[in-house]
């Protein structure tokens, strides 16, 4: 009997203050649910190809290379109408460590969703996921009159690991210390 596979992703998670704003919406909404907790994807999930070894000896490299940088949310957007999100201000540093992990990563993870990646990645904070067409508009109005706005220096990335829930498995600081 083989052992369950677990998927991995890289993350960025928001201040304390903003992941209990959006825990408090999602549980006075219903409709404003998602599978994972508050986050902005940094590297698609993923599994590992051989042993885990090498996926975190590239994380603490391509981190330590990168210094920490200032991430701004302002407005809310919507992948069709399945996904709502609070929009994440275009940033150079973001999109760049985006990129070389990516690049780093290759041969020794498999993406598992790999439109999310390169030109296709779109940083954003999940409010919910999973929406039926007919729910979006009540899901969109549950947010009237809450216009997220938020500014917060990132100075490390997280790895999940998930298998039905996600947990944080290990945590890389940017930049050397």
């Amino acid at each position: 009997m083989s052992a369950p596979v677990s998927a991995y992703g890289i993350v960025i998670l928001p201040p304390p203050a903003l992941r209990r704003e959006l825990t408090d919406l999602r549980r006075r909404c219903p409709l404003l649910q998602a599978q994972v907790p508050p986050h902005i994807t940094v590297k698609s999930p993923f599994l590992f190809r051989g042993t885990g070894a090498w996926v975190v000896d590239i994380l603490e490299r391509v981190c330590e290379q990168h210094e920490p940088f200032t991430l701004e949310l302002r407005g809310l957007g919507a992948f069709g109408s399945e996904v709502l999100y609070v929009k994440v201000q275009e940033n150079p540093a973001l999109r760049a460590l985006h990129q070389e992990l990516v690049q780093e990563l290759t041969g020794y993870a498999e993406t598992l969703n790999e439109r999310y990646e390169g030109d296709g990645y779109t940083p954003h904070l999940t409010i919910a996921d999973g929406l039926h067409e007919e729910d979006f508009g009540t899901a969109r109005q549950a947010l009237n009159g809450w216009f997220p706005r938020s500014r917060w220096q990132v100075d490390q990335v997280h790895l999940l690991r998930g298998k039905g829930r996600w947990d944080i498995t290990r945590s890389f600081p940017l930049g050397e210390f």
